[in-house]
């Protein structure tokens, strides 16, 4: 198979880029990987569930298309599932025609601390601290297959820390950073409360939702906080960007 990632995501370099806008939009394509390792798929797939019995196969999104002109980003992105992702995921994201597209939260509270959340064991990045993220699914895109990413990343924030979107501000922009088949689309936000208030209403709800994905709230207020944190690579790339600049 071609190395897509040497040519056609050539023009989309690792590193991170701050955008004006972020368009995207559902594609019609088939995911060729998916149907050409179907059988390996189903397989992974059983023994996936009897480590992690919390997976879904869910409706999960794909880029297969992206362009960045003057900080502008468009993309369009292919429907698939879960169990595929996961195949996909676990074989090392072999070259398949798609990057791992997901919008982020990335908030910041009054007195400028950075909000993380730990994911519980059993979940695809159980023990790491990330921005509030999670999948594209059909709950961000509308009826015309338009993707509202700011809408997928307020979505990850109520769900994970409990917080009302109404308490969210969002600033100018988009982080976008590429680190090999990953592509996150952070949407920065500042949120209307201390960071000790976030973390004490962030926590209750997490010791409330049995089924909770995180299991701790990490403030970050330089980079001495991400020295030794357990992140994904894509989210230390951003965080260490972020942070440099002040």
């Amino acid at each position: 198979m071609q190395n897509l990632f040497e040519s056609k995501w050539f023009h989309c370099p690792d590193g991170v880029t701050r955008l004006s806008s972020c368009a995207l939009r559902v594609s019609s394509a088939r995911w060729a990987f998916a149907d050409e390792n179907a059988r390996e798929i189903d397989a992974h797939w059983v023994e996936a569930k009897r480590s992690s019995p919390n997976y879904f196969n869910g409706i999960v999104y794909l880029v297969d298309d992206v362009a960045i002109s003057d900080r502008a980003l468009k993309a369009s992105l292919l429907q698939t599932d879960f169990k595929s992702y996961l195949y996909w995921r676990a074989a090392g994201f072999p070259a398949a025609g798609v990057l791992d597209g997901f919008g982020s939260a990335l908030i910041r509270t009054q007195d400028g601390r950075i909000m993380l959340g730990r994911q519980r064991a059993g979940n695809v990045n159980g023990g790491q601290a990330y921005a509030p993220a999670g999948f594209i699914d059909g709950q961000d895109v509308d009826a015309e297959g338009v993707i509202h990413i700011d809408r997928s990343a307020l979505r990850e924030v109520t769900e994970e820390t409990g917080i009302d979107p109404a308490a969210l501000m969002k600033d100018d922009g988009f982080y976008l950073t590429r680190l090999g088949p990953q592509l996150s689309m952070a949407v920065p936000l500042r949120v209307r409360m201390t960071t000790a208030e976030f973390v004490r209403r962030a926590e209750q709800h997490i010791a409330a939702s049995p089924n909770s994905e995180l299991d701790a709230i990490i403030p970050i207020a330089g980079l001495h906080d991400v020295e030794d944190l357990p992140t994904p690579r894509y989210m230390r790339v951003l965080l260490e960007a972020i942070l440099a600049d002040g």
